[in-house]
């Protein structure tokens, strides 16, 4: 065969037409709208945690700035309250993955689905302007995404449940197996009674009113 201006060619040489099935960027959308919707369930969950939490150990609002900030704050945030207020029985909610969930989802929302017209295969591409790197994830496929879902939404279910309970008081009887939760609980009824007491000092000096332990003896 050849064309007008008798350049000779064959069949062979023209490229085939792409043959990768489309239904492999409908599956990895599905999984990425999944991911995405848990991820959200989870953010939402967490900080509704961490405004309660903070309610009941710092009723002035004192400790409300920890339910505030980005994703990755406020998770190292919810890891802190966990160390110093164990009596919270927040249930070790994230399991210690929400660092490296949030990192897949960004890695996720900000990445290009790159896929490959003819072998059906996908990277994510993710390009840092400010550097001109391009880094390609191999790892991100719909099965992980959707396993990375799957495990947001049992942390989302846990937390709702940890929400749900966490100010229900318990009395010190339940935790005779847990002494880190007794003293937590003794270590913060005593800074709360010391609150208290400094509290009733200084209204008394605002009044003018003398305290119990000031007062002149009975004559």
């Amino acid at each position: 065969m050849s064309d007008e201006h008798d350049w000779s060619f064959d069949g062979d040489d023209i490229p085939d037409e792409p043959y990768a099935d489309p239904a492999i960027r409908s599956g990895y959308q599905n999984a990425l709208g999944r991911f995405i919707m848990a991820h959200n369930e989870v953010d939402f969950w967490m900080s509704a945690i961490l405004e309660k939490a903070v309610q009941i150990i710092a009723p002035d609002g004192a400790l409300n700035h920890l339910a505030l900030g980005d994703f990755s704050a406020r998770a190292t945030n919810l890891v802190l309250l966990m160390r110093v207020a164990p009596h919270l029985c927040l249930g070790g909610v994230g399991n210690g993955r929400l660092h490296e969930l949030n990192g897949v989802r960004n890695a996720l929302a900000h990445g290009h689905f790159d896929q490959d017209r003819y072998s059906g295969t996908f990277e994510i591409v993710n390009r840092k302007h400010k550097s001109f790197q391009v880094k390609r994830l191999k790892n991100l496929n719909e099965a992980s995404i959707n396993a990375a879902a799957e495990e947001l939404e049992g942390i989302a279910s846990h937390m709702e449940a940890v929400h749900a309970f966490m100010d229900v008081s318990l009395g010190a009887e339940y935790f005779q197996d847990a002494p880190v939760i007794l003293k937590s609980i003794e270590l913060w009824e005593l800074m709360a009674s010391e609150d208290a007491k400094k509290a009733a000092e200084a209204g008394e000096q605002k009044s003018g009113v003398a305290a119990p332990d000031d007062a002149a003896p009975d004559q």
